[in-house]
């Protein structure tokens, strides 16, 4: 199992539809909302399927001088396997 650990950024939120549907994609366990962050399990990451999932903001507080966010990835049994990037806004999918 693979946990996606996305941050949201400052005055930002999850839009609930787009958690939906986030909920119900391939390989995805199950998704949580915990505070300012959002749990992604996923079941497996295997190699030869490319998966591409994407999470709707929806930006509720104006903030100045925004700053990037994290969003790491991490193995469920062995944390210290690990990756982290940032994102900010505005992002757009490569």
């Amino acid at each position: 199992m693979v946990i996606l650990d996305i941050k949201m950024l400052s005055g930002f939120v999850p839009h609930p539809d787009s958690l939906q549907s986030l909920q119900h994609a391939l390989l995805v366990d199950r998704v949580e909302q915990k505070e300012d962050h959002v749990l992604v399990y996923i079941r497996e990451l295997p190699k030869d399927i490319p998966i591409n999932h994407s999470l709707e903001l929806v930006q509720e507080v104006p903030v100045q001088s925004l700053k990037p966010a994290v969003v790491q990835i991490y193995d469920y049994y062995h944390p210290s396997d690990q990756a982290e990037t940032e994102y900010i806004y505005p992002c757009a999918a490569a």
